[in-house]
């Protein structure tokens, strides 16, 4: 099965593009044309900007690649966070593979998933990977085929 999110990251990388660049001119504008003498306006809309790009930070969305068709599990992601876009893989064995865990932020609003894996030194684990961007379907149909692996 091959799981792969590249449309809704591309689309969620432009949108966040697209919210700089409009706060970028709405206070640009607000400061030209003095939409306010106290420039509360300016305030109130920098302070939604700051909140939103915590609440994007915080929910961690990766684009995510995951193939389980051949020999080997393969977890390919990439942070849509700027400034993060560094390319990481997992790849394990079929073989190798042992178990996995899920976990969610404390807020709620990241949920991750690390993968174990079982080496001649013992276990291996995997950093965590947060699959927040990822379809309530497309997780389900993630964790189906790591829960059938896991038991074999």
């Amino acid at each position: 099965m091959v799981i792969n999110n590249k449309e809704f990251s591309a689309r969620l990388r432009m949108s966040f593009m697209m919210f700089v660049l409009l706060y970028l001119v709405i206070l640009v504008l607000a400061v030209i044309f003095h939409w306010s003498e106290t420039h509360r306006f300016e305030l109130y809309w920098s302070v939604f900007f700051v909140l939103t790009l915590i609440f994007f930070f915080l929910r961690g969305y990766n684009y995510i690649y995951f193939n389980s068709d051949g020999s080997k599990l393969i977890l390919r992601y990439m942070g849509s966070q700027p400034l993060l876009y560094s390319n990481y893989a997992i790849e394990i064995p079929k073989s190798q593979f042992v178990s996995y865990k899920i976990f969610r932020s404390k807020l709620g609003l990241r949920t991750s998933i690390i993968l174990y894996q079982r080496t001649e030194k013992g276990l291996s684990k995997y950093p965590p990977v947060a699959i927040t961007s990822l379809k309530k379907s497309e997780r389900r149909d993630m964790l189906d085929v790591l829960d059938k692996l896991s038991v074999q």
